[in-house]
């Protein structure tokens, strides 16, 4: 153990002796971060039914390598890494949806698992994991604009009440005035909501900088002048507007004031390696116990879950969650600090985890 991990557990037994109401949601913190001890990325497709402006996936290097098919091959390749120890299986790609077979396979053996999807295609309820249906706009044009395609009703009527369903909203400077309306619809039709915050890609950036034309897939609306960059007062913007619908939808939003001051803060969130630009304390690294394995059930090299992007200009929902795993010198100032990491942690849970019920029967075809 570091001495600086010392350092900090000494302070944080120090502040729960003080503050002993806090030990209880202190035993939560640690019983959510457990579940993700060893997590591991898959992708498990490399196609997709949408073109989102500045996909996090389709990048300029993107080559489509020949995946593997038979679902008994996947079953087998997940019975071992079950057996490597792996608690949270993030499901991932272009739109795993689409390959319904390997999710069903996969929730034989992991006992948490959070899949990305755009909501589109139902997925099987079978499936016994956290679905994060992605949300980019509510208003037509909006979702159409972002998206290629509208897809937000769509998804409503796949996911209405299904309690796998949280809605991912990706958070832009064209799209925040629907935000309000998104609670309510979720609120309306059982569903809870959370966000992200748009983060370039390197090919999205580099189509900026040397001022690209628009095109039919991932570059059609953005340019120089007007694009999803985030800069000082459109930051400003999010923390008022995510704050207030924190308290006005105190059973739909599922959002922590601690951690969106954090995001929205200007600047790089992260500490910034100068010579390679990579994050050195993002907790989405694949470094450590975490892995990354392509459709080939090969394990990749990808810096992180979603690696095109620019860790320097990174607000991206799941580096910034699992970089709160621990808490950090800012979150042992105080017993207010350490009540506002606490309160990350157990958002962090609703967002990402779901208690398995019984197998629900599966309704893919044979």
């Amino acid at each position: 153990m570091s001495s600086t991990r010392r350092i900090r557990l000494a302070r944080l037994a120090q502040l729960l002796e003080g503050a002993p109401h806090l030990t209880p949601a202190y035993e939560e913190a640690k019983r959510v971060v457990r579940a993700f001890r060893k997590p591991a990325f898959y992708e498990v497709a490399t196609r997709c039914n949408l073109f989102c402006e500045g996909c996090y996936y389709f990048s300029d290097d993107f080559k489509p390598i020949e995946g593997v098919e038979g679902v008994d091959t996947w079953d087998r390749f997940f019975a071992a890494e079950a057996e490597r120890g792996v608690t949270m299986a993030y499901f991932v790609g272009a739109e795993p949806a689409l390959h319904q077979d390997r999710l069903i396979a996969a929730g034989k053996y992991f006992p948490y698992g959070n899949i990305g999807t755009n909501g589109t295609i139902r997925i099987d309820p079978s499936v016994p994991y956290r679905i994060g249906v992605s949300v980019w706009g509510v208003e037509a044009d909006t979702d159409a604009d972002l998206r290629g395609g509208r897809s937000f009703h769509k998804a409503i009527r796949n996911y209405a009440g299904d309690p796998r369903a949280i809605l991912l909203y990706t958070l832009t400077k064209t799209n925040l005035g629907d935000a309000r309306r998104l609670a309510e619809i979720g609120r309306d039709n059982g569903l809870p909501v959370t966000f992200n915050m748009y983060s370039p890609t390197h090919t999205y950036l580099r189509k900026l900088t040397e001022g690209e034309g628009n095109d039919r897939e991932f570059f059609r609306i953005s340019n120089r002048e007007n694009n999803l960059l985030w800069d000082e007062d459109s930051l400003s913007q999010v923390l008022r507007t995510m704050d207030d619908l924190i308290d006005d939808f105190p059973d739909t939003v599922v959002y922590s004031k601690a951690y969106n001051a954090w995001a929205t803060r200007p600047g790089p969130l992260y500490d910034v390696d100068p010579e390679t630009g990579i994050a050195r304390d993002c907790h989405s690294r694949m470094i450590g116990q975490m892995r990354y394995f392509k459709t080939d059930l090969q394990q990749g090299q990808e810096k992180c879950g979603t690696s095109d992007a620019v860790c320097s200009e990174c607000r991206m929902y799941s580096g910034g969650w699992s970089s709160k795993f621990e808490p950090r010198d800012a979150d042992l100032v105080s017993e207010a600090s350490l009540a506002d990491w606490l309160d990350m942690i157990a958002t962090l849970g609703r967002i990402f985890l779901i208690e398995r019920d019984a197998p629900r029967q599966s309704t893919l075809a044979a």
